[in-house]
Formats: structure tokens, C-alpha cells, sequence
């Protein structure tokens, strides 16, 4: 299967895109849900210290018990 046809695109029309980007930018554009913020700032501070301490950094987010943890996973031991 080609890729086009496994990547949809996001608006149906170019007009739509075009639209959709005047709103966001005159900060019209229908609000995000809270939940989806908090994935993409947490993803955006594992990705940040990946950079400044290197390493394969996990996220846990568990909203019923009020915990977000950014934490970098196990280093494998070598033999």
C-alpha cells in the first residue's frame, strides 16, 4: 500500500486550511482539550532532556492519581 493512500490529510480542502490557520493565529480557534496539552508539554520536556542529558527518557501520566512523571528509563547492564 502507498503512503498516500495510509496518510490522511488534515483539512479537506486547501480553502479549509487556509481558514483554519487565520483562526488560530487571531486566536479564534476552538479550544484544545486539557488532556491533549498536558500529553504534548510532558512529550515536550522528555524530548528536552533527552537533549540536554542524553539517554531514552518515559512519560507516565495517570490522571486519576494526579501524577506526571518524566523519568529516564534503566540503562541495560552489559556482561
Amino acid at each position: 500500500m502507498g503512503l498516500s493512500r495510509r496518510v490522511k490529510p488534515r483539512y479537506r480542502t486547501r480553502n479549509d486550511e487556509i481558514v483554519a490557520q487565520l483562526r488560530h493565529s487571531a486566536g479564534a480557534a476552538a479550544p484544545l482539550d486539557p488532556k491533549i496539552v498536558i500529553k504534548r508539554k510532558a512529550a515536550e520536556i522528555a524530548s528536552a532532556m533527552a537533549l540536554l542529558h542524553g539517554g531514552d527518557w518515559r512519560v507516565r501520566i495517570d490522571h486519576q492519581e494526579g501524577l506526571l512523571m518524566i523519568a529516564r528509563r534503566g540503562r541495560r547492564q552489559t556482561l
